[in-house]
């Protein structure tokens, strides 16, 4: 995606955000706008939800948090009205961000444990069979674009995903790290990512936890010209420190 010139306000939609904001998700698209704001831009976050007129053309970046597996259900039924908007704004290099079984949405669909079957919104070639088991846990991720690890929290239904999609997140520690989660694969890589368009299970404040994927949000949308990233904020480098000890203490479980 070209880099934007910072002449107007950059216009952040949190969809769905009062039925997938499970573990604190509002705070991915809150951390997004005082990051770019340091960095001068202009901001202006909007919350919609079913049943709302969406014009994907009034935003830069889309946030949807997790669910439950109701909840993801009742959005995916909305979304069917917004669909052919939405994914020609995706292939257009708009920004967005998945937590959660929200991901899961952009495939073709969705089986729940009943072995119900449900149509997503069909931007990309997988789907997600679900089981009446959960699977829970911190975790450590090495990410196939960013240097640094990242480190997050999974709840998600018991689940077998088959497709062939690029799934960026390896697990070192925490759900998947040993046994496969897709059909099929041996690898045992999660979520996925298309063009600006970046899904993972990791849930709740991931953007807060980690500041090397909030930058590579931010520097999509408002590019850092001092080369330092964090340029006016004052509390990145209080992330920066939470970071580093949560993954310290995360990394001696696999020592």
């Amino acid at each position: 995606m070209d880099n934007l010139l910072i002449d107007r306000e950059i216009r952040i939609l949190h969809l769905y955000h009062d039925l997938m904001n499970l573990y604190g998700d509002w705070a991915n698209v809150a951390a997004l706008a005082r990051v770019l704001e340091a960095r001068g831009a202009m901001t202006l976050t909007v919350h919609l939800s079913i049943g709302d007129q969406v014009d994907f053309n009034g935003f830069d970046f889309v946030f949807i948090g997790s669910g439950t597996e109701r909840s993801q259900r009742a959005c995916m039924r909305d979304l069917e009205r917004h669909a052919e908007a939405f994914i020609k704004k995706i292939d257009g290099g708009m920004c967005v961000f998945a937590t959660g079984n929200s991901h899961e949405l952009f495939g073709r669909a969705i089986t729940d444990a009943n072995g119900e079957r449900y149509e997503a919104l069909g931007l990309l070639e997988f789907e997600t069979v679900q089981q009446d088991s959960r699977v829970t846990g911190d975790c450590i991720y090495k990410a196939s674009f960013l240097e640094d690890r990242l480190i997050g929290f999974i709840n998600r239904a018991g689940h077998g995903q088959k497709g062939e999609i690029e799934r960026p997140f390896i697990p070192e520690l925490g759900p998947g790290a040993s046994d496969s989660m897709i059909v099929g694969d041996a690898s045992c890589a999660e979520g996925l990512k298309y063009k600006n368009l970046l899904g993972t299970y990791m849930t709740g404040p991931v953007l807060v936890r980690n500041p090397a994927l909030l930058t590579y949000f931010a520097d999509r949308l408002c590019p850092d010209s001092s080369g330092k990233h964090t340029s006016g904020d004052p509390f990145f480098a209080y992330q920066e420190a939470a970071y580093r000890k949560a993954l310290g203490e995360l990394s001696e479980r696999i020592n």
